[in-house]
C-alpha cells in the first residue's frame, strides 16, 4: 500500500476523512447519550437511533445529487451543513431549551448529509488511487474509519463526564472545519462520467442500476448481506447508552470506552482483513467477517459484565472492520466507472435497511426490553448470513 499513501492527493482525502469520522462517532454516542437523559425512555433512544438512519431509506435516489457535481465541492457544502447542525444543538444546549424533538430534528439533517458524504468519499478514491487500487485504498480508509471509532467515543465520553454537551459539541464542529480544511488542498475534478443533467432522470437511472446488479451475482449477494447485517446488527449501537446505564451500571466515560473498545477491533480487525486476503477469497472473508460480528453482537447481548462486554465488542468490531472493508471494495473493484454512482447507490439503499430495522428494534425494545430484543436480532441476522454465504460467481 506503499503507492497509494505516496499519493498526495489520496493522503489529504484520509487526513480529512480521520476528522469526519471523529466527529461522527462523538455524535453516535453523545446523541443517544442526551436522548436518554432528555426522555429517561430506553424506547426513546432507539426511536431516536431510527430517525437518525431513516434517510438511507431514500438512499436510491442519491445520484440525483452526488452524481450532478463535482464530488470536492460536494462534500464542502455537505460538512458545512453539519457543522451548522451541531452549532445549533450546542446553542440549546447552552440555554437549556435543547427538547428531544430538537436533537431528532437536526440528526435527521445530519442523516441526510451522511447519506449523501459517505458514498461520495469512497467513490473518489479509485479516482485517485486507480480501480485496480479500490480495495487497498478502502482499506486504508477504514483505518481513518477505526482511529474514528475508537478514539471519537472516548474523547466524546470524557468531555461529556468532565465537562458538559455543549463543548462536545464544539468540539465536534473543529473536527468537522479541519476536515474540511484538508478537503480544499484535495487537487481534483472527480465527478461521474457523462452528462450532469442525466442524473435528474431517476427511472432510468434506477432501472439500469438495478439491471446492472442483477448480472453481477456476487455484488447481489453482498448487498442483500448488507441488509441484513444493517438492518438486525448494528442497530445496537444506538442502544449502547441503554445497555452502559440500565445493565452494565457505568457512567458516560466508561460509556465511551465500551464504544472504543468496538472502534479499536476495527483497527485491529484491518491487519487481519489484509493478512486473509492473502489466502482466501476477498468474498469468503467478506461473510467470515459478518459471521464474526453476529455472533460477537449476540454474545454482548447477554453479557452483564463490563470486562466480558468490551470483550465481545472487541470482536464485533473485528468482523466490522472486514464487513465494511470488504463490501464497498468489492463493489468499486467491480464494476465499471459509468455506473460506480449508481451500485453505490444501491449499496446506500441496501444500508437503508438499517432504519427498518431500527423500528423494529424499537417496537421489540419497548415489549421485551433492549439485550432481548439485540439477542433476537442478531440470530436472525446470523442465520440469515449463513444461508447466503455461498459465491454464486464462484472463486476469484
Amino acid at each position: 500500500m506503499r503507492a497509494e499513501l505516496q499519493n498526495y492527493n489520496f493522503r489529504r482525502l484520509l487526513a480529512s476523512n480521520a476528522l469526519w469520522w471523529q466527529a461522527l462517532w462523538i455524535e453516535q454516542i453523545l446523541c443517544g447519550w442526551l436522548a436518554l437523559e432528555l426522555t429517561n425512555s430506553p424506547w426513546m433512544v432507539a426511536l431516536w437511533g431510527f430517525f437518525r438512519m431513516s434517510p438511507f431509506l431514500l438512499g436510491i435516489f442519491t445520484p440525483v445529487i452526488t452524481d450532478r457535481f463535482p464530488r470536492k465541492e460536494l462534500l464542502l457544502v455537505l460538512q458545512g451543513i453539519v457543522i451548522s447542525g451541531f452549532l445549533c444543538l450546542a446553542v440549546l444546549y447552552w440555554q437549556g431549551a435543547l427538547k428531544y424533538w430538537q436533537l431528532v430534528a437536526l440528526s435527521v439533517l445530519n442523516g441526510i448529509a451522511f447519506t449523501l458524504d459517505w458514498p461520495t468519499r469512497r467513490s473518489l478514491i479509485p479516482d485517485l488511487v486507480g480501480r485496480e487500487n479500490a480495495i487497498d485504498g478502502i482499506l486504508l480508509e477504514n483505518v481513518t474509519a477505526g482511529l474514528g471509532l475508537f478514539l471519537g467515543p472516548i474523547i466524546g465520553g470524557v468531555l461529556l463526564q468532565k465537562m458538559d454537551a455543549a463543548i462536545v459539541l464544539v468540539t465536534m464542529s473543529l473536527f468537522l472545519v479541519g476536515s474540511s480544511g484538508f478537503l480544499m488542498t484535495l487537487k481534483t475534478t472527480s465527478r461521474t462520467p457523462g452528462d450532469p443533467a442525466d442524473s435528474m432522470n431517476m427511472r432510468k437511472r434506477l432501472v439500469e442500476g438495478l439491471r446492472y446488479i442483477r448480472g453481477k451475482p456476487r455484488i447481489l449477494n453482498i448487498l442483500i448481506v448488507t441488509i441484513f447485517i444493517n438492518a438486525w446488527v448494528f442497530t445496537f449501537f444506538p442502544l449502547l447508552s441503554v445497555f452502559a446505564r440500565e445493565i452494565l451500571g457505568i457512567n458516560v466515560q466508561d460509556l465511551g470506552v465500551l464504544a472504543g473498545s468496538y472502534g479499536l477491533g476495527t483497527l485491529v480487525g484491518l491487519y487481519f482483513v489484509h493478512l486473509a486476503r492473502t489466502r482466501w477469497p476477498d468474498y469468503s472473508v467478506f461473510i467470515g467477517s459478518c459471521l464474526l460480528t453476529c455472533l460477537a453482537v449476540l454474545g454482548f447481548s447477554g453479557s452483564t459484565f463490563y470486562g466480558l462486554s468490551l470483550m465481545l465488542l472487541f470482536l464485533a468490531g473485528i468482523g466490522q472492520s472486514g464487513f465494511s472493508t470488504l463490501q464497498s471494495g468489492i463493489i468499486l473493484r467491480d464494476v465499471n466507472e459509468a455506473m460506480r454512482g449508481r451500485a453505490m447507490a444501491t449499496l446506500v439503499l441496501a444500508i437503508g435497511a438499517g432504519p427498518l430495522g431500527g423500528l423494529q428494534s424499537t417496537a421489540m425494545v419497548a415489549w421485551i426490553g433492549a439485550p432481548a430484543a439485540v439477542a433476537v436480532l442478531s440470530t436472525s441476522a446470523l442465520a440469515a448470513v449463513v444461508f447466503l454465504r455461498h459465491d454464486r460467481e464462484g472463486n476469484e
